[in-house]
Parts: structure tokens; C-alpha cells; sequence
């Protein structure tokens, strides 16, 4: 009976003895895939040390390169006389690598309003069209008629008279007399400012088509068009009197223009190794627990080894009763 109780007992350390060295494996191949997990770690690091972030400058600090300021009157795309250009120069546009202009959402609206739906395909691109509408988008754009748009294009001013009431600055009464001001000469010069903004855009989009494909990845990634920027998927162009790109304008010319600078930003560089930081320290952790775990089964299969060794020696002893018994 004993013999048979040692036999079971045997198989049973022999069953977890193999249980544990599974164990143990598995852990170690875990270590290994963390031990790469931390070297991919460590390349993802430096190359985002290493890269460059496209930026302007304005109100006394560097910002992020966006589409409001290669495409946007001000910080908002409409409305507001107190606006103005955040870049310098009025020429330069967004395209992606095949030359067409790239349209947000708002601009993209206003297309097709005028072009009709038929001008966007179902890519979200458009082809080229007639500068003889193009009054008209910017007139949608800042809320005015066609014929200010036309007139400040041909270099005329817009009249802007308007009756105004007369008051007693004395008392702040109004005295009952009207009057007329002449806001001519301010309205033109704010309102040619803009058409000389907006122009070039639709001049370009005109002459060399224009795409709305990559509206949802600008809005739900911030970053989008500077990464798209640096690898090439998209360019900047400056625009000629004739529509047409000028030649040789890579990305290092505008930077040497001083039109966007390129350059790595103490903050991300902060932000970029903290994530680092709390990075390695999760892998850590997860290296710390599988050592215990490693060293507990470790501690586990040497005490089955040593128990499987005693229930040997009692087979053994047991067995020899037998072959004494049979002699």
C-alpha cells in the first residue's frame, strides 16, 4: 500500500514539477519581450528628441504651425475687422504632394456653394475651375457683396457713407441735427487687405485644383500638418501672379525665408522625457514582478526536486523489501 500511496505521490511532484518549469519559461520569454519592448523604447525616444517641429512666431513666443496661420485670416478664417494675417507673406499656401490646395472644412463649404457639389469628387478633391468666381467665394467668406470684392480687385474704392446723428458733447444729448461719415477710404483699405490675403488661395486652387481628403486627420490630430510638412506629404507653395507655383520652394526655403522656423522646443523636449520616464518605470514594474515570480517558482521546483528525491528513496527502500521477499 505504501509503494503504491509513494507511486501516486511521485507522478503527482512530477506533473507540478513540469506545471513550474512551464511557469518559469513562460516568465522568461516575458522578460526577453521586455527587455525588446525597452530597446524599442529607447529608438522611439531619441528619434522624437531628434525631431524637428515646424513653428511661427508671434506676440512674443513660438507656436505651433496650424492651419489658421497658413490659411487663416488671424486666429479665425471669417468675420472680424480687427483681424489680421498672422504670416508675412500673403503668397504662401498649403498643398499636399500632388499640388492641390488644401481646403478645410469652412472653405470647402463655401466651394461648393458657389462651384456646386458636382466640383468635389467622392475622394474629397476637386479640379480646377473659372477665377471668375472667385469674388464671389471671397464675398461668401467675409460676408459682403460680389461688387466690393470686384471693385477692390480692379483697385477702386467702396463707398461707405453713412448718416450719423449729432450730439452735444456737452451734455451727450443728441442735438436733432444729422450728418454723413465718410468711412470710404478705411472700409476699402481693411476690406483690400483681406481680398489681398484670400486671393492668392482661391487663385491657386483655381489654377491647380484643391482637396478636402485630409480634413479629419487635421482636426483630430494636432500635429498632422507639421509631421506632413516634414515628411513631404504636404509642401508650401508661393504663388505667382498667373496661379502657378513659383519653382524651387522646398521646405528649406521657407525656413530660410523666416516664414515658419524649424527647431525642437524646450517643452516637448520636458513632455517627451517624461513620457519616456513613465514609460521605462511600467516596464520596470512589470520586470520586478516576474522576477518574483520567477524566483518563487524557482524556490517551488527546488523544494518538488528535493521532495521527488525523498519519494525515490522510499520507492527504493521499498522495492528492495520486495526483492527480499522474493528470494
Amino acid at each position: 500500500m505504501g509503494l503504491a500511496c509513494s507511486q501516486v505521490q511521485l507522478l503527482m511532484l512530477t506533473s507540478r514539477k513540469a506545471d513550474v518549469e512551464c511557469d518559469i519559461a513562460i516568465r522568461s520569454r516575458q522578460k526577453m519581450a521586455l527587455t525588446m519592448e525597452q530597446s524599442d523604447l529607447s529608438r522611439e525616444y531619441r528619434a522624437k528628441l531628434n525631431s524637428k517641429n515646424l513653428a511661427y512666431y508671434s506676440n512674443g513666443q513660438y507656436n505651433k504651425l496650424n492651419y489658421g496661420y497658413l490659411m487663416g485670416y488671424g486666429l479665425n478664417t471669417f468675420g472680424g475687422t480687427k483681424q489680421r494675417p498672422l504670416k508675412d507673406n500673403n503668397a504662401v499656401v498649403l498643398t499636399d504632394s500632388r499640388g492641390l490646395v488644401v481646403m478645410d472644412n469652412n472653405y470647402t463649404s463655401i466651394l461648393l456653394n458657389v462651384l456646386g457639389s458636382s466640383a468635389m469628387d467622392s475622394s474629397g478633391r476637386g479640379g480646377t475651375f473659372s477665377r471668375d468666381v472667385i469674388p464671389q467665394i471671397i464675398a461668401q467668406i467675409l460676408c459682403t457683396s460680389v461688387e466690393n470684392i470686384q471693385a477692390v480687385i480692379d483697385g477702386e474704392s467702396v463707398n461707405m457713407n453713412y448718416p450719423i446723428t449729432k450730439v452735444n458733447t456737452l451734455t451727450g444729448q443728441a442735438t436733432g441735427e444729422t450728418g454723413n461719415h465718410d468711412a470710404t477710404d478705411t472700409y476699402t483699405s481693411a476690406l483690400k487687405a483681406k481680398v489681398d490675403f484670400f486671393y492668392p488661395i482661391f487663385l491657386s486652387a483655381a489654377t491647380n485644383g484643391w482637396t478636402s481628403e485630409y480634413n479629419q486627420e487635421m482636426a483630430s490630430n494636432s500635429d498632422y500638418i507639421n509631421d506632413a510638412l516634414i515628411s513631404g506629404a504636404f509642401q508650401l507653395a508661393e504663388i505667382e501672379d498667373d496661379g502657378n507655383y513659383a519653382p524651387d520652394t522646398s521646405l528649406t526655403y521657407f525656413v530660410m525665408s523666416g516664414l515658419v522656423e524649424q527647431r525642437t522646443d524646450s517643452d516637448v523636449r520636458e513632455e517627451i522625457t517624461a513620457w519616456y520616464n513613465a514609460e521605462k518605470e511600467r516596464i520596470s514594474a512589470k520586470e520586478d514582478f516576474l522576477d518574483i515570480d520567477i524566483r518563487d517558482l524557482s524556490t517551488e521546483l527546488e523544494a518538488i526536486n528535493t521532495e521527488i528525491d525523498s519519494v525515490k528513496s522510499l520507492i527504493q527502500d521499498a522495492m528492495k523489501v520486495f526483492e527480499w521477499g522474493s528470494s
